[in-house]
């Protein structure tokens, strides 16, 4: 889910990351912390912090 609208580019290499990673470990939460610290090394928090894992 996204907290707000974040650019199409950003938000298509979140998710292409994030599903990657999930698809390797099989574990959604490492996947999805692991991809939001990559982002962050990247990108303003604007482009990734949007981003919240609901279950």
């Amino acid at each position: 889910m996204s907290l707000w609208q974040v650019p199409d580019k950003e938000t298509e290499e979140f998710m292409v990351t994030f599903y990657t990673k999930l698809l390797k470990e099989k574990d959604i939460h490492r996947a999805f912390n692991e991809t939001q610290a990559e982002m962050r090394q990247k990108y303003d928090p604007y482009y990734w912090a949007a981003f919240v894992l609901v279950e």
